[in-house]
């Protein structure tokens, strides 16, 4: 089994994707290089802009824009039923907005992400959460570099005997850049279960330690 099955889809903008170092690896997933990881599936958002789909129906292309970049999203095979997702994009239609989840590889010197799921988004907000979340990462990354080049310490160590809540609260306060940190950043962070982060928040949302500016982003509360 590849070493990317079951990876979680990697969040970015295509301008990133497409600037990102590129490793193809046979008989495995290709994978582009970013932040010391190794990505193979992403998720990204943007407005179709053209669409293709073959008579006999074999493949399919759409190209998005998410204002960063462009990226074409082509149709998926699978090799050992022999059908093509085809039906992903049937009912997408260029100036719809969509959520891409897929894995990225390269096609003649381009990159392409073939699809695993397209999903039409019909609310705005949906894509304005996205591009928060983009930016809240991006400004996290200034910051550890700005600590690292002065010598202070960017990881938050939870340690075998420390309170759950008080990891929690300390991971709130060293990644909040004005509207809050966000649940996803506090799972990827935290080293402990989904159950017991949200317990934890729990805790400290009665203790009014902290508070949901927005739905799922927290704020330690100013003492």
């Amino acid at each position: 089994m590849s070493e990317f099955e079951r990876l979680t889809a990697y969040k970015s903008d295509l301008k990133t994707l497409n600037e990102a170092p590129y490793t193809s690896v046979q008989g495995e997933s290709d994978y582009l290089s970013l932040k010391n990881l190794k990505i193979s599936r992403v998720r990204v958002f943007g407005t179709v802009v053209s669409k293709t789909i073959a008579q006999d129906l074999t493949y399919a292309f759409l190209t998005i824009d998410d204002s960063t970049d462009t990226m074409s999203i082509s149709s998926r095979k699978d090799f050992n039923t022999g059908k093509t997702n085809i039906e992903l994009f049937e009912k997408i239609m260029p100036g719809d907005n969509v959520e891409v989840i897929g894995r990225i590889n390269e096609w003649e010197g381009k990159r392409k992400i073939s699809a695993e799921m397209i999903k039409k988004i019909i609310d705005p907000n949906h894509w304005l959460y996205h591009k928060y979340e983009l930016a809240l990462s991006k400004e996290k990354i200034e910051r550890i570099k700005e600590k690292k080049e002065q010598g202070i310490s960017t990881g938050v160590e939870i340690k075998k005997d420390e309170n759950p809540n008080d990891a929690i609260l300390k991971i709130i306060k060293e990644n909040d850049v004005g509207k809050g940190t966000s649940l996803a950043l506090i799972n990827n962070l935290s080293r402990l279960s989904k159950k017991q982060v949200e317990e934890s928040l729990k805790n400290l949302l009665n203790d009014s330690a902290i508070y949901e500016p927005t739905k799922h982003n927290y704020k330690v509360l100013d003492e």
